[in-house]
């Protein structure tokens, strides 16, 4: 060999050796992977200085700007032509086809990295799909990771998903984006490095957002898991980490590197440069530096590139995506001139699953992730309870606030917020029990149950779930037709509902002398005046009629009634009692006037008695109206509506129909062109109430809620107000408030039910819920614990079931005792003027007979200063005997037939007034002295 051809081996060799201590590689790479590839790139090269390799790396990078080809394709041949390229490492998304074919056709090694984010995308769907989410909310640090979700989301999620860049500071945040997210979903996803898992979890917290921990779930990026500071807080979210220590043996690395600064980026191109430089330096055949003038026409060396990688051994950290796992595979055949599918690198890590709690984490472990595999640990995942926004209103007793029963503020729970009560809220309750889920009751910003305006736009219940506010609406709604041109209607929760009258029970003004006013004034002084006439006449005809016992004492030689003045008044005074006047007169004119009297007595008793018994009766029959038409041809009792409630618009809407039936009804009459004769009537064939109700409720100004409304009828207490509201408003309120009722019968009744959004999955669902408590009487049960008929046994009874009360003949027992009153002080009177009496009879100090056996009796009276030894002596004159009737005996004279007790004394020998004083007459013919004798027995 000579020396020319020995120099030329040895620069060779020496080419050669210079050539495999250098190892060019181009990356293609995104606009939007620039800046962290860089990171990445200079911390991977500073570690390969570390670990002393005998070939060192020269790289390139080439950023496809996707918008113009040519611009590509020069910075592309401007590497190639300046320092060339042994292999060309895509990072891109999608293959950049002009590139690929250039490489390709001219022996340049390629190897395409599958995007960093697919195998969490991937890991994550897994779970989703044991969980059986229907729509999450993922949330990712960068606009790289979430370019990357994007471009997965082409391919297919099992789920509907959300997909939101943590760290775009131009467009709106993502938390206000959550907040007014509608419906809410069902589950949430956050996927950082732990260092930004702490910042963005601190922005999800302070919106509120973090309320359910079960529904988030925090998908760790890097091994540096634990220094989230927030795990007690987020007790029983789910969490997916990553092993480092596993990492790090895979990668053949010391464990430190696996720690601070690790990325899965990093990891990967540190592992797939360390392999390929192995290779370099083991291989012979490893493709040599490509350099390349794109203007001129050189051959091409396909195929080489593609055999020297074969031989590349990767680590067991780095793998390839199998095919029928590799989205890109119908993308590569399109792209690919040669139809050809280019496998696609990525790392292979185990990716645990659990929860966070206080227990050891080997408790916690719910999956993991193996070589594309998602392996329970547990024998299932339960899905997470599912979560729904629940609009309702308030309205009593469906759904209320519950408020102290004294001040009637807001009692608030530990959070701050209102408490829920109400029908529907047990019913919310039982339905949540029964089909697993959470919920948050939501009530309407603007507007009640929902109306809408003139642009078509909807307030309330309706117009929150039109909206999306909320996901369905569990309130007193009634089933319109307008609104179900909105929303669907599920069946009813609540049969027949309608709208009725409720007024307070009238006071009774209680009266003491309430039987005085049975009759009219001027009948009571005509009583009296009869009363006083009568007794003036019996005093006039028994004193001047020859027949009376007074002036016909032979006829009565008997003791007989002397009618005087006082005793005429007794008389005819006691006639008004069923014990009777006592003995009448025996002359025949005064016994037909006192059978006259009698007669004006039964009668006026009789009048009396059916007067006052139907007055009483009458008085407690005494009601308020009874349906709505009496309401509306009466004007005594003002009544109103709530305004702008679906009361209000009833009769607004009645209003129109009748004005409309009218209008109708008179251009038919007065266009009548045949038959005319058929429309000649005086007065319009329908009535027209609904026009005077709305008139009369505008006069009386419709409330503000209802709560106003029941508060004006319990004020009125004569019952001149009215209320017309819903019915079972009404009733609950009956139950509760003793002074009111409902009046007449329930009209317009409409059922409540369910709504939902249109078309919404969960209408079956709820649908048939709804019948099987209607089955199982769940709504009955609500209904007697809301309108609780037994709180009316706590009501006092009213006058119609009490019978007649003493504040109604109260006025008799103290006519009564008026007159028990009046015989004590008579009584008094009498005691003191008998004791003046016996003063002035203090003379007489002894009585007593000197002959018992003579016709006459002498009487001694001791008195002193006088002398003791005065007689007078007196003879009665001589009378001729004349045959007379003989008396009755004393017993027959005093009792009157009737039979006297055994016992009965007549006489006691003492010292007794006159039988005059005793009712009884002496008949017999006494002298002036005799006379003067006094009564001895």
């Amino acid at each position: 060999m000579d020396r020319t051809n020995i120099v030329r081996l040895w620069l060779f060799i020496g080419v050669s050796l210079v050539t495999a201590k250098e190892l060019k590689i181009t990356f293609w790479v995104e606009p939007v992977q620039r800046a962290e590839f860089e990171t990445d790139i200079a911390a991977v090269l500073r570690e390969l200085k570390t670990l002393q390799l005998d070939t060192r790396i020269s790289d390139a990078v080439v950023q496809l700007s996707r918008t113009d080809d040519q611009q590509d394709m020069d910075s592309f041949c401007e590497i190639l032509g300046s320092v060339g390229s042994s292999v060309i490492i895509d990072l891109s998304y999608s293959r950049w086809s002009d590139g690929y074919e250039l490489a390709h056709t001219y022996g340049l090694a390629y190897v395409r990295f599958d995007r960093i984010m697919r195998p969490f995308l991937n890991m994550f769907a897994d779970f989703m799909r044991q969980k059986r989410a229907n729509n999450v909310v993922m949330i990712f640090q960068n606009s790289r990771d979430t370019m990357e979700a994007m471009k997965q989301l082409m391919t297919g999620y099992p789920f509907r998903a959300l997909i939101l860049d943590a760290s775009d500071k131009q467009s709106e945040d993502f938390v206000e984006r959550l907040v007014r997210l509608r419906p809410a979903p069902n589950y949430y996803a956050i996927f950082a490095r732990g260092a930004a898992m702490n910042g963005i979890f601190e922005r999800v917290n302070m919106g509120n957002l973090f309320q359910r921990p079960t529904e988030w779930h925090f998908v760790f990026l890097d091994t540096r898991d634990r220094v989230f500071k927030y795990k007690q807080q987020v007790e029983f979210s789910t969490r997916f980490t990553l092993n480092a220590r596993a990492i790090c043996r895979s990668m053949q690395m010391r464990d430190l590197y696996c720690g601070s600064g690790f990325t899965l980026q990093r990891a990967l191109l540190l592992s797939v440069l360390r392999s390929l430089i192995d290779s370099a330096e083991m291989s012979p055949e490893f493709p040599e530096p490509v350099y390349l003038n794109c203007s001129s026409s050189i051959e091409a060396n396909s195929g080489a590139a593609a055999k020297s990688l074969e031989n590349v051994h990767w680590s067991n950290f780095v793998g390839y995506v199998p095919s029928s796992e590799d989205p890109y595979t119908t993308e590569a055949q399109i792209e690919a001139s040669d139809e050809e599918s280019v496998p696609h690198l990525t790392f292979v890590a185990n990716i645990s699953a659990g929860y966070y709690s206080s227990e050891h984490e080997a408790k916690t472990d719910l999956a993991i992730w193996v070589s594309g595999t998602l392996r329970l640990l547990n024998e299932t995942i339960s899905p997470t309870r599912r979560f729904f926004r629940i609009g309702t209103a308030e309205s009593v007793p469906w759904s209320y606030y519950r408020r102290d029963p004294n001040t009637g503020e807001l009692i608030l729970s530990k959070s701050g917020a209102p408490i829920w009560e109400g029908y529907c809220i047990d019913f919310i309750k039982r339905l949540a029990e029964k089909l697993n889920f959470d919920y948050e009751i939501v009530a309407p910003v603007q507007g009640h149950m929902g109306e809408r305006n003139e642009r078509g736009e909807w307030d309330g219940v309706i117009g929150d779930l039109v909206s999306g506010e909320t996901d369905l609406a569990i309130a007193a709604l009634k089933m319109y037709s307008e609104r179900e041109e909105v929303v669907d209607f599920l069946p009813p929760y609540y049969e027949q509902t309608g709208i009725s009258i409720v007024m307070r029970k009238p006071i009774r003004r209680t009266s003491l002398f309430k039987f005085m006013t049975v009759l009219r004034l001027e009948v009571w002084l005509s009583i009296v005046a009869a009363l006083v006439g009568t007794a003036l006449m019996i005093w006039f005809m028994d004193k001047y009629s020859p027949y009376s016992s007074r002036n016909n004492r032979d006829a009565y030689p008997y003791e007989c009634r002397e009618f005087t003045l006082r005793e005429s008044f007794w008389f005819a005074l006691t006639s008004f009692t069923p014990q009777g006047g006592g003995e009448a007169p025996k002359a025949v004119s005064g016994r037909l006037l006192v059978a006259a009297y009698w007669l004006f007595v039964v009668l006026m008793l009789a009048t009396f008695t059916a007067n006052l018994a139907a007055f009483l009766t009458v008085e407690r029959m005494q009601t308020p109206v009874q349906s709505l038409e009496q309401l509306a041809r009466q004007s005594r009792i003002n009544y109103t509506v709530v305004k702008d409630s679906d009361t209000h618009q009833y009769f607004i809407n009645m209003k129109f129909a009748e004005d409309t039936l009218y209008r109708m009804w008179k251009e038919l009459a007065l266009n009548a062109s045949k038959d005319f004769r058929k429309f000649r009537i005086w007065d319009y064939p329908i009535k027209e109430q609904f026009g005077h109700i709305l008139l009369a409720i505008n006069s009386s100004l419709p409330v503000a809620n209802s709560t106003e409304g029941f508060k004006n009828v319990d004020a009125h207490g004569n019952a001149d107000y009215a209320f017309i509201h819903d019915s079972a408003e009404i009733k609950y309120e009956v139950t509760r408030n003793c002074n009111l009722t409902e009046v007449g019968e329930v009209f317009a009744e409409q059922p409540y039910a369910v709504a939902v959004q249109q078309g919404s999955h969960l209408g079956d669902e709820l649908s048939y819920a709804i019948l099987e408590l209607q089955k199982d009487r769940f709504f009955e049960e609500l209904k007697g614990k809301y309108w609780n008929q037994s709180n009316l046994r706590l009501c006092p009874l009213s006058d119609d079931q009490e019978g007649i009360t003493l504040q109604s003949l109260g006025g008799v027992f103290i006519a009564t005792l008026f007159g028990l009153i009046i015989a004590m002080i008579t009584l008094v009177i009498e005691i003191m003027y008998y004791q003046k009496k016996q003063k002035s009879l203090a003379l007489v100090t002894q009585v007593k007979p000197l002959n018992m056996n003579e016709f006459t009796k002498f009487a001694w009276l001791n008195t002193e200063g006088a002398d003791n030894d005065i007689t007078k002596k007196v003879k009665a004159p001589p009378k001729k005997p004349t045959k007379v009737t003989p008396p009755p005996s004393f017993e027959a004279a005093t009792f009157r037939g009737r039979k006297t007790a055994g016992s009965v004394t007549l006489g006691t020998g003492k010292f007794k007034p006159s039988a005059r004083e005793h009712g009884l007459h002496f008949r017999r013919d006494l002298t002036d002295t005799q006379s003067r004798i006094a009564y001895i027995e």
